[in-house]
């Protein structure tokens, strides 16, 4: 330490003596050139010569040039000489380098300054003139753009209709066949050079057009404008038929023409009112329509497929849209035979258009469910194989407009079921994967769940895993669902602790009947005078579909505990066995004892619980009018032909059923006014309330 300490004193002693001889030096160079003759300028005096013959000149030229060149930067183009100024506090004048009057140069007298006095004043000399002669650099500011990364010019790119991707417009049939050529980069900007010059033309026509109507205006009062009339070459035509503003307008206006004819088809214009009347036959209403009473018919009027997209995809997940009830909502998983193709797909159909999709949209990984969001009539959710929740939107791309990371902070199993809950102002999007992880999301910020919770099978359970395969929420809780399992047995869940009860599975109560996988799970949506929220409608693949009456979370609280690892059994209260598997039932959105299921044979069926619980009271199954993937099949191959694993009521009117299945074909059926209709009869309601209560009473009896 201390040898630390004297090492720094030396050295601060001689920084001081090198601080002490430089002042020395400073006081020295002062006194010399104090000493100089003055003439009160800051420069030295410059007398003439005193030896103006031309050896001494020459003499006197080449010391001043040696002392010239000692300094190379006196000649650049910043320095003080290239100005014409003169050098301040310098010992010695340098001549002027201008050429325009040699003869008024001036030297300086070197005589007069000793050798030893030179050397002390050539040392300032070169310090200070280097540093006033240097030039200022300005500080270079470095841009980058588009021109300096790439060679080609960038242009913004252009807003396209909504649901149309590269992929998509290459191989849409409704674009034209030179628009779906790949231009090169060439013709692309000789087709934009020959629109320019073809919309400068016609603005130069319209403008003198204009013109000349007005002058012949005051001849002809009643004349018409004449607009000029232009006939395009091959290459001016195909220039416009690649564009895409034209391709956009094609593709707008098209669609507007199929839905004005749909509608006008639905009418007949050579309907003759003086025949037929009140004693018409109703028995003739074409194919794929079911006999029996008017009020319970069921009629095919439209189906959905695709060549380009439908073709070896199996729908996976139906929907129909709360605001505009004529679109149609179908899921599909991938083509195993077009790798290059996305895998998930989603096509949104228009009940007045059924040549084509209104909307696709695609995703990386398949679809597994997907729904219209009833509080943002243009969104669309969607749940992914890989795990993911995505969100659409019709008015953007096809692509999502926001998906879930393939991260751990989300979803790492496929998501086979997913609600939207909540209210206009604050809702949450549930998805459930086949591991038990329920998470919750906000429709603004998909980044981060803002719920995580992991469900878990309870005691007396061998393991802890619980392969969730359908949730589902009542209309009236929120922070309360159910969970169908791969197991079959279905347990009543919370998103939240509550009294008695913490978030997850509630193990005191369990709900056994299904013998495997549970298939879906409704709610009855109780919308009428009568609640019967409590009945849930659950469907398997052990070929039934079964009626519970589920107790209200307050019914399971701490005064309905059970002993510990013995939860309490419930068993549903009516049992529909049925002739195939069942992967889908769901209850009318408006009639209290209506529901449909679809089966595995194909079928659709119709059931009316206030009429009969041992037969539907309809049975149809779509025509083969479009047999999609199985088109070259021979009718008859069982489910492998005509399985149908989804079905969709329409919510507002329930007058429409969606079905579809493994051939990816979409059928539309239209029910009677007893199936559907927003016209319902109080007895309806109380019919279903005592059907429940003797069905109540009998299950008591047979548990006795």
């Amino acid at each position: 330490m201390d040898s630390t300490m004297q090492q720094r004193r030396e050295e601060i002693q001689a920084k001081k003596a090198k601080l002490a001889e430089l002042k020395r030096q400073r006081e020295l160079r002062k006194e010399a050139q104090a000493s100089r003759p003055s003439t009160g300028s800051p420069d030295i005096a410059q007398p003439t010569p005193r030896h103006p013959d031309n050896a001494k000149r020459a003499d006197i030229d080449e010391l001043i040039n040696k002392l010239a060149g000692s300094r190379p930067s006196s000649t650049a183009p910043g320095s003080p000489s290239g100005r014409k100024t003169k050098r301040p506090e310098s010992g010695i004048s340098i001549p002027s380098q201008s050429s325009e009057n040699e003869t008024s140069t001036t030297y300086a007298h070197v005589g007069m300054v000793d050798q030893g006095m030179q050397t002390l004043s050539i040392g300032p000399l070169n310090t200070v003139f280097e540093f006033d002669a240097e030039p200022k650099k300005q500080k270079e500011v470095i841009t980058y753009n588009k021109g300096v990364q790439t060679s080609t010019d960038w242009t913004p790119q252009k807003s396209r209709g909504a649901g149309a991707s590269d992929s998509e417009r290459d191989d849409s049939p409704t674009r034209s066949p030179r628009a779906s050529k790949r231009l090169s980069r060439r013709e692309k900007e000789r087709y934009e050079e020959i629109r320019g010059m073809l919309r400068k033309e016609i603005e130069e026509e319209i403008k003198a057009a204009q013109q000349t109507s007005l002058e012949t205006a005051v001849e002809q009062p009643g004349s018409k404008e004449n607009f000029p009339f232009k006939t395009l070459s091959d290459e001016e035509l195909a220039a416009m038929e690649s564009s895409e503003d034209f391709v956009n307008f094609v593709e707008r206006s098209t669609k507007v023409l199929e839905r004005a004819l749909d509608q006008q088809l639905e009418y007949d214009i050579l309907a003759d009112y003086t025949l037929g009347g009140v004693d018409v036959d109703e028995e003739d209403e074409g194919y794929g329509s079911s006999t029996g009473k008017k009020g319970r018919r069921v009629k095919e009027i439209a189906q959905f497929w695709d060549e380009r997209w439908s073709k070896k995809r199996m729908i996976s997940d139906l929907g129909f849209s709360t605001k505009f009830p004529e679109l149609v909502l179908a899921s599909y998983t991938k083509n195993p035979s077009a790798p290059h193709d996305p895998d998930g797909l989603i096509q949104v159909w228009n009940l007045h258009m059924h040549d084509r999709p209104e909307y696709i949209f695609h995703a990386q990984s398949d679809i597994l469910t997907a729904k219209f969001s009833s509080f943002h009539p243009n969104l669309i959710i969607g749940g992914a194989y890989s795990g993911q929740v995505l969100l659409w939107d019709t008015r953007a791309k096809s692509a999502p407009v926001q998906k879930t990371p393939l991260t751990g902070s989300g979803h790492t199993h496929p998501v086979y079921s997913l609600d939207i809950v909540g209210t206009q102002n604050a809702n949450n999007i549930i998805s459930c994967s086949t591991d038990g992880v329920v998470c919750g999301w906000t429709v603004d910020m998909l980044s981060q769940p803002q719920e995580f919770l992991e469900l878990s099978s309870p005691p007396p359970a061998k393991t802890d895993d619980m392969a969730v395969t359908c949730i589902a929420f009542p209309q009236s809780d929120p922070t309360y669902f159910l969970a169908g399992t791969e197991e079959g047995t279905i347990y009543p869940c919370h998103r939240y602790d509550r009294a008695g009860a913490k978030a997850g599975v509630d193990g005191r109560v369990k709900y056994a009947g299904h013998a495997a996988p549970v298939m879906s799970l409704d709610f009855h949506p109780a919308k009428g005078q009568i609640d019967l929220g409590d009945l849930v409608l659950s469907s398997s693949v052990d070929w039934s579909v079964k009626l519970w009456k589920v107790r209200p979370p307050a019914a399971t609280g701490a005064s309905n505990i059970s002993a510990p690892g013995n939860p309490q059994m419930v068993t549903p209260i009516l049992d529909i066995a049925r002739e195939d598997l069942v992967y889908d039932a769901r209850w009318s959105p408006v009639k209290p004892s209506v529901f449909a299921l679809v089966d595995g044979a194909g079928s659709l069926e119709i059931w009316d619980i206030n009429i009969d619980v041992e037969v539907p009271v309809q049975k149809v199954s779509p025509s083969d009018n479009k047999r999609g993937a199985f088109a070259s099949m021979p009718s008859g191959l069982g489910y492998m032909n005509r399985s149908l694993n989804k079905l969709a009521w329409e919510k507002n009117e329930g007058k429409r059923i969606a079905v579809g299945g493994m051939d990816g074909v979409v059928t539309i059926f239209e029910v009677g006014g007893d199936l559907g209709g927003v016209e319902t009869r109080s007895e309806e309601w109380s019919g279903v309330k005592r059907l429940v209560g003797r069905l109540e009473g009998m299950g008591e009896v047979n548990g006795k």
